[in-house]
């Protein structure tokens, strides 16, 4: 308010003409503000397009002007490409490298594929080989190919291809295999040095839940569901007292160890071979997520990660509860059944017919319960919505607007293109 009466005494201009400029709601004043925040950059006001936007939106078709803004490159160089940077890391800003995840869901948003890829397909997006080589090896344990083509400023869109079956390296001598447990980006070298670094993959779960389905670990905390899968690493009775673990701890764990399960065989380590040593290591550079094997990177058979059961530098096992769950193999459970997180989430099973949980097995299939969940293309909608329209509405207002934009998104065929559009158009977008 202060620079508008500021301007009214310097050059006599009256606040509501300010606030007309400021708030233009012409059709070619929208057409503009629209061609903005899809591209996520600022446009001359004689750019071509803006005109051809302003006839659209004069005609009433809004989602067919948004059409036209996302065909310019830098929607997914920067608005597509920012989203995916900020749900990569346990940072959550755009302040990110780019990096394999974002590379992601790019490609997915401009190749028109099923959304729900994101969370189970067997792919991962790279440069074109003609653009930027780069071997297997090097893409597993660097994150420098997509470094190189943001300081190349490359047009992402162009340049990204597909390729067809995920790969990890499986060993301490860095062989290179396929990944027999691909999930989308939730697999992605970033998401796992991310969240499966140290620690004992809890990390994974909250984040696939806090990215995916918009919900904080707090937000699905249940103390009444059964805590038969909680680890032996988390106290029954911390300070001395069994009460506190029945109403704070177990809340979180009940649930979050039962998923944690699927990510048993994943480890991500940081190198520990000096650079001078690269000529003939037995480990070499940035690792990868690791598909365990009985390289003495397991705890017996299985091959599930040491850490899973907490042991500490030397080997031994951290054990604060005797008794505690022990992760044999990759299997688990979904303990997020009860009432509050049944309707919370509306799970619909592993696929859309519906295929049940049970003996469920494996990151890809907690990532097909999680994209085929009700809430899923919710949480999609509310990261399209930051995304483009960057501002909030009150709770219940936006919690009814993700239902009627996820039901959207969902009838698209979970195609991100139709939701950038469906946003860019909505009234309460701009307002």
């Amino acid at each position: 308010m202060w620079v508008q009466l500021l301007l009214v005494l310097l050059v006599g201009v009256s606040p509501a003409v300010i606030s007309a400029q400021i708030q233009d709601r012409s059709p070619r004043g929208e057409a503009q503000w629209m061609l903005e925040r899809l591209t996520g950059v600022k446009w001359a006001a004689d750019e071509p397009l803006i005109a051809q936007m302003a006839q659209k939106i004069s005609a009433g078709d809004r989602t067919g002007a948004a059409a036209l803004a996302i065909q310019k490159p830098q929607f997914l160089n920067v608005t597509v490409r920012d989203m995916g940077l900020k749900m990569s890391t346990r940072e959550e800003t755009v302040r990110e490298k780019f990096n394999d995840f974002a590379a992601g869901l790019i490609g997915v948003v401009r190749d028109d594929i099923d959304g729900r890829e994101l969370l189970y397909g067997n792919f991962y997006y790279r440069a074109n080989t003609s653009v930027l080589a780069s071997s297997d090896f090097e893409l597993l344990t660097s994150n420098a190919h997509y470094e190189t083509l943001e300081n190349q400023n490359r047009d992402l869109g162009a340049v990204l291809v597909r390729v067809n079956g995920q790969k990890l390296i499986q060993s301490n001598a860095g062989a290179i295999g396929a990944n027999s447990d691909p999930a989308g980006i939730l697999t992605s070298r970033t998401f796992l040095a991310a969240h499966a670094v140290a620690g004992t993959n809890r990390r994974l779960v909250e984040y696939t839940f806090r990215e995916f389905m918009c919900a904080k670990m707090e937000d699905w905390a249940d103390t009444g569901a059964p805590d038969g899968f909680i680890g032996r690493d988390i106290d029954r009775a911390p300070g001395g007292v069994p009460q506190r673990f029945q109403t704070t701890c177990k809340g979180c764990h009940t649930s979050m160890d039962g998923f944690r399960g699927a990510f048993a065989k994943y480890d991500y380590r940081e190198a520990t071979i000096a650079a001078t040593l690269v000529s003939s290591p037995s480990r070499i550079g940035d690792s990868p997520a690791e598909l365990t094997n009985p390289d003495n990177l397991t705890d017996g058979a299985g091959g599930v990660a040491k850490k899973m059961n907490r042991p500490n530098e030397n080997g031994v096992t951290t054990v604060l509860f005797e008794t505690g769950f022990v992760t044999r193999n990759d299997s688990w459970v979904n303990n997020a059944i009860r009432p509050g997180n049944a309707l919370r989430f509306g799970w619909r099973g592993l696929a859309p017919s519906g295929a049940s949980t049970a003996n469920a097995r494996g990151v890809n299939s907690f990532g097909r319960l999680i994209a085929n969940s009700v809430r899923f293309p919710q949480c999609m909608s509310k990261r399209v919505w930051e995304a483009v329209c960057k501002h909030q509405l009150s709770n219940g207002e936006m919690e009814l607007l993700q239902v009627s934009l996820g039901m959207a998104f969902e009838g698209s065929g979970y195609n991100f293109k139709e939701l950038f559009k469906t946003v860019a158009a909505h009234p309460k977008c701009r307002l």
